[in-house]
């Protein structure tokens, strides 16, 4: 084989009549219609003008070109044999391959035997010389056609779990009352979590690898025939195809701009996060194969397999530049700030495998787009955190919240920043250089972990500090003093156990979570002064007589009454809160009411006394349940 590349010559052919036919071949070339018919006659033509020639019956002077002329007929006569066969050369067996290609050989053999020859006019020589040339068209037809069937024939899948898209947490819907993201909705886990598994796949196979071999063998022989543009276009052409299906596979559509802009946010969503895990599939896997594969069949000429694989892969990448530029036109909205992060940590991840891509100057237009999106998305993803934290400053209230219960904007902030540790190392890099104040002041030692006081740990406390003051904000709505310290405590308690239960503590830190636990601990004082002290005060008796003694008990009653009403519309939803707040207000109370009782109920008298110890005690377990039907009104024992 290496011979017959080496002896290939620049074939051509003068007489009009051949070099029309010439033509028309290479017109068929450019259109798959009616391939096969037009080769067929083609042939059929070539063979019955062969007939006609009468060489056999002319004495040659020139001995060499009766073996020409026999070679070259045999070699018609094997690029015949497959006119009307529409498998591949490849499935006849490596002998009926070599002997395809021996026949190219022989083919070109007479345009060098005739080339060798001393310069003839005689007809029929150059009828010989030009129906080689035709021949030799007919021949690249064929490899061409081959060149496709092979390809399509065995090109090799990815697997079927390896391209699905993953989501390992419920889509976040945004409104602007910072509603929507419930506790349930995050669940932890890393970004990365297919890393590995995309890894495994770097440099897969795109064609079964035994049949490499052949494919660069055409490659060869029609790059030696200087039908290098043919094979190419070939190529280029089936293997684009073959990524589009693949981007069908992975069911990652190409949008218009305003296809984008356009987007509802639940399928703008889905689309990015599909994004992030496609673009990176398409550049470390399978455009990595790619190149492997154009290196292998056309490594012999390198600027040649450069472009092919820019042509192959040009249209699929920038429309995945596309939507990412798109993307980074909509606004800055919270619910976007994780799924830009991921475009971006993918986006800057993958610049590597772009740069080893595409390192020639014929690549550098793709190599520049992906750099320049990647600092968009790096610009939009900082621009939308640090809105994050002026959207929070910016939600007001115009009424209390119903039952001093956990905020739905505390509960959307703390939830949403339980999601950011895991872009710790991106949001470091890109926060940097951004001042922020610090509610926590600096410290050093071995009980204090760096992470504390990284960039992202000083703007996420930041953030909640931010929310805090929003919360102080609206507890100044509420009239009663008790129930604003409810909703302060169950607010910060909220804060604190989200920080202590997750990621989220390694950049807070031990002092913040004991500053806040003491924070919340001074709003449980403070509620059982207000809600109870002047009622307790009640119970205290100082030598009183027994009028006194029954307007106290009548008056804590009422008093106790007042509050059961009000307070069992209030909610505490922390189960371990709740049940430590029914504890310790027993203990003041049911206690205070039992001494009181035991000092003075005989004097009292029984028909004077509306409830028993152990009513307290269950009337109590009802406050902050948000119970509809409060056990008091029902009560058998009320006068």
């Amino acid at each position: 084989m290496a011979e017959f590349e080496s002896k290939l010559p620049v074939s051509g052919g003068k007489n009009h009549v051949f070099e029309a036919c010439h033509h028309v071949v290479k017109a068929l070339r450019a259109s798959d219609n009616n391939l096969d018919a037009n080769l067929r006659k083609l042939l059929t033509d070539l063979e019955s003008h062969l007939s006609t020639f009468g060489i056999a019956d002319t004495k040659v002077e020139d001995a060499g070109f009766s073996e020409i002329k026999e070679r070259f007929k045999e070699a018609v006569k094997k690029i015949r044999s497959w006119e009307t066969n529409h498998s591949t050369i490849l499935e006849a067996g490596l002998s009926e391959v070599n002997q395809f290609f021996q026949a190219l050989y022989d083919v070109q053999s007479v345009l060098v035997g005739f080339k060798a020859l001393p310069i003839k006019t005689n007809q029929k020589e150059k009828d010989v010389y030009n129906q080689a040339t035709v021949a030799l068209d007919i021949a690249m037809l064929r490899l061409e056609k081959e060149l496709r069937d092979v390809l399509h024939q065995h090109k090799q899948h990815v697997q079927p779990e390896y391209l699905a898209v993953s989501s390992r947490r419920k889509d976040i819907v945004y409104d602007e009352s910072f509603v929507s993201l419930d506790d349930e909705v995050v669940v932890e886990a890393s970004s990365h979590e297919d890393d590995q598994q995309i890894s495994d796949f770097y440099n897969s196979d795109l064609v079964d690898p035994s049949v490499i071999p052949h494919i660069k063998a055409i490659a060869n022989v029609m790059f030696a025939c200087e039908y290098d543009q043919a094979f190419c276009e070939a190529f280029i052409s089936v293997q684009r195809e073959a990524l589009d299906e693949y981007m069908v596979t992975l069911e990652m559509e190409r949008f218009s701009f305003v296809d984008v802009l356009k987007m509802e946010w639940e399928d703008l969503n889905g689309a990015m996060r599909k994004w992030t895990r496609v673009i990176k599939i398409i550049t470390q896997v399978y455009l990595a194969s790619e190149k492997q594969l154009c290196g292998q069949i056309l490594g012999d000429f390198e600027s040649i397999s450069t472009a092919c694989l820019i042509e192959i892969s040009k249209d699929t990448v920038l429309s995945l530049l596309n939507f990412g530029e798109a993307v980074v036109l909509r606004s800055r909205k919270p619910e976007m700030l994780e799924r830009f992060l991921s475009m971006y940590e993918v986006s800057a991840e993958i610049l590597v495998d772009v740069d080893n891509l595409f390192p020639d100057e014929t690549g550098s237009f793709l190599r520049i787009a992906f750099h320049d999106l990647s600092k968009k998305l790096a610009d939009h993803s900082t621009a939308t955190f640090l809105k994050f934290k002026d959207a929070i400053a910016s939600d007001e209230s115009a009424r209390p919240f119903h039952g001093g219960g956990i905020h739905h904007l505390t509960r959307y902030v703390m939830n949403y920043l339980k999601l950011l540790p895991e872009y710790t190392d991106t949001l470091n890099s890109l926060l940097q250089n951004i001042h922020v104040d610090d509610s926590i002041p600096e410290k050093t030692g071995e009980d204090v972990l760096p992470s504390t006081f990284s960039p992202m740990a000083r703007h996420l406390r930041s953030i909640v500090t931010t929310l805090e003051s929003s919360l102080e904000r609206k507890a100044q709505l509420y009239a009663d003093e008790a129930l604003k310290s409810i909703f302060l405590m169950n607010n910060f308690r909220y804060m604190v156990q989200k920080v202590k239960g997750s990621e989220l503590r390694h950049l807070f830190g031990d002092e913040w979570i004991r500053k806040h636990i003491a924070s919340y601990q001074r709003n449980v004082t403070n509620y059982e002064r207000s809600s109870w002290s002047s009622i307790l005060a009640l119970l205290t008796e100082k030598n009183d007589s027994v009028r006194t003694l029954r307007e106290r008990c009548k008056h804590f009653s009422l008093a106790f009454d007042d509050v059961y009403k009000n307070q069992t519309h209030w909610s505490v939803p922390d189960p371990e809160l709740r049940d430590d707040l029914h504890i310790s207000t027993s203990v003041k109370v049911v206690q205070s009411y039992r001494g009181f009782l035991g000092r003075n109920a005989v004097r009292i008298g029984e028909k004077h006394i509306r409830y028993t110890c152990e009513d307290i005690e269950n009337m109590l377990l009802d406050l902050f349940e948000c119970s509809p039907s409060p056990r008091s009104l029902l009560s058998s024992r009320r006068r």
